[in-house]
């Protein structure tokens, strides 16, 4: 049975959970308190050496990274619905949207979502966190185009973008962004989907 080396609140956390159930892949998991710095002592430094989770641990194999941890499983199971199509560009740009989910809406919304949830009003980079928000407002607006014909980002199918999403989108109103119709249309999509609501709850 896969361990999966994790924490509540860790929206990468989540990411895994909700793969692992959308797949119904038995895990056990393993809760590191991040509050109690746990992650920063020695017996998990051993594991992730960047004191972070998700990891996952397939017998003696340690895997780091929330979208690789998806990946390899994905890669490693046959399933009747692959994330991955066979055809190349197909792959390929399910990769550079999955870059881009990275670089232009998750970081720049965690550096909004860190700041509300652990920093003092009177402690925020408010240039940085505009600046952010712009950004997330950017990329929104190129999901947009895709969304207005589609139900989802890649091949029109729920798959590995929405589960990537999915924990950053349940936070949307932090970002002080316009949503186009498209897109929050699709975000309601993909926070009903069950395996979603099993993770990050219903409200």
């Amino acid at each position: 049975m896969y361990q999966l080396y994790a924490h509540p609140r860790s929206t990468y956390s989540m990411r895994v959970h909700i793969y692992l159930r959308y797949r119904n892949l038995p895990y056990e998991t393993i809760t590191i308190a991040l509050d109690k710095l746990e992650n920063r002592k020695r017996p998990f430094l051993q594991i992730n050496p960047y004191g972070k989770v998700p990891v996952l641990k397939d017998d003696d194999f340690l895997l780091a990274e929330s979208s690789a941890i998806i990946r390899y499983l994905e890669e490693k199971h046959s399933f009747a619905n692959p994330f991955f199509s066979e055809d190349l560009r197909s792959r390929a740009l399910l990769n550079q949207s999955i870059n881009r989910c990275e670089s232009e809406f998750c970081f720049p919304g965690s550096v909004i979502y860190f700041s509300k949830k652990f920093v003092p009003p009177e402690k925020w980079d408010t240039n940085r966190m505009k600046d952010s928000s712009k950004r997330i407002g950017r990329h929104l607006d190129i999901l947009e185009g895709i969304l207005e014909t589609n139900e989802y980002l890649h091949e029109n199918q729920f798959g590995f973008l929405e589960i990537l999403y999915a924990p950053f989108i349940k936070n949307i109103d932090m970002m002080e962004t316009k949503l186009p119709l498209s897109v929050e249309i699709w975000i309601k999509r993909v926070l009903a989907n069950e395996s979603v609501r099993e993770v990050l709850g219903n409200e």
